[in-house]
Formats: structure tokens, C-alpha cells, sequence
């Protein structure tokens, strides 16, 4: 570019009457369009703006005449050619300049996944994403950039620190993840609620205001909000009505039992069922009842009636009640001296004892159910291999199941710690009496009174209608100490009869009888 401001500006040095010639190409001066003339000239002139005809460059050149001059030489008419004028090629140039980066330049490379989101540097956009990625160049020694953005309407915004200034020819890639943003929709209330309707038996027919829904269990779906009537109907069977609410966004439950219908004419007798001591519970044909005393309602056929009291011996009988019947049964309970024990906890394969005597080995699972063991105070060993014996005397309950958890130490030089506590278990006849423990009110009986400091304790059961027990328990550390007690009903008074009349009458007067004689004899 340079030569050629230099040649143009040696043409235009040049004179006008030379020509220019730079190697094979014509300086680009465009000659004038000028009309053929036929007119004699005097002498032969050249317009100013004329291209002269190439000569040689070693003639000189003859001096140019004025208009005044005249001469002798013949008229030479010089024709005016027209011309086009002649273009010089030329070449177009494309310079492209790209900025320094000093000590070299690399790039950071920006990942993303949603195209046409823009990425900023330190604040300052760079771009946008294109099929995955926005790669930027940078300068290893020119401003360090810190954090990159990567946002895009509708997305959530990216931001991170980068890693790394890239070093010359270095490639640091930042991955970003923008997701969109989701606008959280408004879920009404619900505005229905349900009805679970489940029989006992199972399968009646449930009806609902009327209109038959299908067999139990059944969900009743979709109901507004407020009362329904529902009805339980099965053959042989009482039908079952009830209201039931219904709230919404709630399953209400509709659990009917429903009872056998007597099939006519089958009437019902009585039993009137007594016990000594009263009670007991009642069980007829395996359902509980009530406790004696109380007045059975049954169906006509024979029942099974049993009767339970804890401490006494299990009591029952088979009764056959016909329609319109009426009897009544009155049993002496006898006080039971038999009940179980059951081991639990314990190793396996321990070897259980009972006052000395031999029972047999926990199973698997550590444990051991004795059976017929007679009511009262009994030692109970467990000893296992590996482990320290374990002894505690258990009271057993009479017509019961005494359950004995034990808890065995492995024997070596950190052996399991031995609680510093210990228990008491109490029972009292009749139960439900008053716990008090030096003084303390612990509960009612029968309970298991824990976390007790080892020693002598003072024990008081108080009953209404009973004579309140006092005593002392002693409590071993880690142990439990069995307590049955046996209350005294308080004793009733007998009342004073009545002083009679008459008698009160005759010694009045005999006492006035003996104030007279002694009056008479003065």
C-alpha cells in the first residue's frame, strides 16, 4: 500500500508532456472525449489534459512555438482519437486485526445447557451460548476473571468462581446447568371427603340415604361435605343404621357390627351367674360378658360358662337354656396354688433351676415357659457357659403367668455393669390397692415398682373396706423383690340391742321399792 502512494505521487511530479511509464502499466488518466477536427492547425498543440503518445525516451523534446510565431512548415492535420480510459487492476486487501493478549492467549470455555443463554464475565457479558458452548479468549497476564453468570429469561441463573486463568493455548472449561423456573400452581382445598365402610361380618350390603353402594368393605368417593345415612343389611342379621359426618378431605369410617337375628319362634332364658368371691369374669361360649355378678341373656341350646378370678383356680360349666328359662349358678372359687413361670432374655442353652431342682435349657431364643409351679416365693438359678449365675427369688402368681426377665453377665475382666437399683413387685388381694414406699404413693396393685436404692424400705398397701398393711421390703441391687400381699377386710361392727321398756319400768321401781323400805324402817 505503501508503493503505491509513492508511485502516484511521482506521477503527479512528473511533466504533462512525458509519458509514465511504470513497468507494463499505464498511470490510470483519463483523456477527455474530444470531436475530430478537420480544421488546419498552424502548429500542432496539445491539450493540457491530453495523453501524449509514447516516444522515445532519448529524443529530446522540441520547443513548443507561441501562437504568434509563423512558419513555412506544412499543415499537419493530427487527428483526436476517443479513448476509453484505461482502468489499472487492482487488488482488494481484507486486514484483520485482532487485539493483543499479552504473554499469549487462551480461552475459557463455557458449557451450558440451554442455548442462547448469555454468560457473563465478572458482571460482563460475553455472549451468548451456541450449540453448547461459548468459548471466549482471554489473556493469561491481563485482568484475572473471578466469577462467571450463566442466565436466561424463564431459567434459573447460574454462577460459579472459575477454576483457573487458562495459560497460552489452554482450554478451561466451566460447566453450567440452568433449569426452568416453575411456577408454583395454587392446589385448592379439597372440597369432598369419603365414607370406608367395612362390616363385621364382612360382606353385608351398604346402603347410603337409601341407594345401594356395593358389599363391604367399599369406599364411598366423592361426597360434599355433611351427614349421610348409612345402612349395614345382611341375611340372618339385624340390619345396622347410623349417621355418619363426613368432612372434607377426610375418610370417615363406618364400621358396623352387626347381630344375629333370633329365627322365630326361638325366644331366650336367663342364667343369673353368683360367684364367691364375686368378680370373676365371665366368658359364655368364649366371649367375655361382664363380672359376677350379673344376669345372662342366651339363646335357647346348651353354653359353655366359664368363670376367672386371679389367685383362684378357673371354674366351668356347660348350662342348657330353654325359651323362657331362668336359673341361676353360684360357685365357691377355690384359691389356685398353681401357675407358670416364663423365662426370657436369657442366653441360649441356659440350664434353668428352681429351688435347686432341675427345669431343662432355654430354647434358641432364650427362653423357657415352666408350667403346674405352686404359688409362692421360689429361688430361681439361670447359669450359662461364659456367664455369671444368676439367682433372685420370684414370686409366683397363683393361676397366672409369671414373667422373669434375666439378665446375665459374660464373665471376664469387663464384665456387663450390675444396676445399682433395684425393684419390688407387688400384688395384693383384692388388687387395686394404694402403693405407698417410704411414704411415697407409687401406683396401685399389681405393679413393679423400678429404680429403687438397695436396702430396707417401708411398705404401705391402703384399700377401702380393708385394714391397711404395713411392713418392710428389702430391695438387692439389681434385683427385684416379690411382694404378695393378702388384705383383711376391716371387721363390722356388731350393734347393741336395743334396752327394753318393760326392763327399764322394773328397775325404776325397784329401786323406789328399796327407797321406801329404807324410809319406813328410819
Amino acid at each position: 500500500m505503501i508503493i503505491i502512494i509513492l508511485i502516484l505521487c511521482a506521477i503527479c511530479a512528473l511533466p504533462v508532456s512525458a509519458n509514465l511509464v511504470v513497468g507494463d502499466v499505464t498511470s490510470p488518466v483519463t483523456e477527455p472525449t474530444t470531436k475530430p477536427t478537420t480544421e488546419p492547425t498552424a502548429v500542432p498543440t496539445v491539450p493540457p489534459t491530453a495523453v501524449p503518445t509514447k516516444a522515445p525516451t532519448t529524443e529530446p523534446t522540441a520547443p513548443m512555438p507561441t501562437l504568434t510565431q509563423r512558419t513555412a512548415e506544412p499543415t499537419i492535420t493530427i487527428p483526436t482519437m476517443v479513448t476509453e480510459p484505461t482502468r489499472i487492476p487492482t487488488t482488494e486487501i481484507t486486514i484483520t486485526i485482532e487485539p493483543t493478549l499479552g504473554g499469549g492467549k487462551g480461552w475459557i470455555d463455557t458449557r451450558c445447557n440451554v442455548d442462547g443463554a448469555t454468560v457473563y464475565f465478572d458482571g460482563i457479558p460475553q455472549g451468548e451460548i451456541s450449540g453448547g458452548i461459548l468459548s471466549v479468549a482471554v489473556s493469561p497476564t491481563g485482568s484475572p476473571v473471578r466469577t462467571i453468570s450463566v442466565s436466561k429469561y424463564g431459567y434459573t441463573t447460574w454462577s460459579g468462581p472459575l477454576s483457573h486463568m487458562p495459560e497460552s493455548g489452554e482450554h478451561v472449561e466451566v460447566f453450567a446447568t440452568i433449569n426452568p423456573i416453575v411456577t408454583p400452581t395454587t392446589v385448592p382445598p379439597a372440597q369432598s371427603g369419603a365414607i370406608y365402610a367395612q362390616s363385621s361380618p364382612a360382606g353385608a350390603a351398604i346402603y347410603m340415604n337409601g341407594n345401594y353402594y356395593g358389599y363391604s368393605p367399599i369406599t364411598l368417593p366423592n361426597l360434599a361435605p355433611g351427614s349421610y345415612t348409612l345402612k349395614a343389611t345382611m341375611s340372618g342379621y339385624t340390619p345396622n343404621t347410623q349417621i355418619v359426618n363426613v368432612y372434607a378431605g377426610q375418610t370417615s369410617p363406618y364400621y358396623p357390627t352387626l347381630q344375629q337375628s333370633p329365627q322365630p319362634p326361638r325366644n331366650t332364658g336367663t342364667v343369673y351367674a353368683k360367684s364367691s368371691p364375686s368378680g370373676a369374669s365371665v366368658y359364655v361360649d368364649g366371649t367375655y360378658n361382664g363380672i359376677t355378678p350379673m344376669t345372662l341373656t342366651l339363646y335357647p341350646g346348651n353354653h359353655n360358662i366359664l368363670l376367672k378370678l386371679p389367685g383362684y383356680n378357673d371354674w366351668s360349666t356347660t348350662v342348657y337354656v330353654s325359651s323362657g328359662s331362668s336359673q341361676t349358678i353360684n360357685p365357691g372359687l377355690v384359691p389356685a396354688i398353681y401357675g407358670s413361670v416364663s423365662i426370657g432374655s436369657a442366653p441360649a442353652g441356659a440350664s434353668v433351676f428352681i429351688d435347686s431342682a432341675y427345669q431343662g435349657i432355654t430354647n434358641p431364643s432364650g427362653s423357657l415357659t415352666l408350667n403346674n409351679v405352686l404359688s409362692g416365693n421360689h429361688v430361681i438359678k439361670v447359669t450359662a457357659s461364659g456367664y455369671n449365675d444368676w439367682i433372685e427369688t420370684v414370686y409366683v402368681k397363683p393361676n397366672a403367668n409369671t414373667y422373669v426377665p434375666v439378665v446375665m453377665t459374660r464373665i471376664g475382666p469387663n464384665p456387663t455393669p450390675v444396676p445399682a437399683s433395684g425393684a419390688i413387685s407387688i400384688t395384693s388381694t383384692p388388687s387395686g390397692a394404694e402403693i405407698f414406699i417410704d411414704n411415697i404413693f407409687r401406683g396401685y396393685t399389681p405393679a413393679t415398682i423400678t429404680d429403687i436404692d438397695p436396702g430396707m424400705h417401708q411398705i404401705l398397701l391402703t384399700y377401702t373396706g380393708y385394714t391397711d398393711y404395713s411392713g418392710t421390703a428389702t430391695v438387692n441391687s439389681g434385683q427385684t423383690t416379690p411382694l404378695a400381699i393378702g388384705m383383711t377386710p376391716v371387721p363390722t361392727p356388731t350393734p347393741k340391742s336395743a334396752s327394753s321398756p318393760a326392763l327399764m319400768i322394773g328397775g325404776i321401781a325397784t329401786i323406789l321399792g328399796i327407797v321406801i323400805g329404807l324410809r319406813r324402817r328410819s
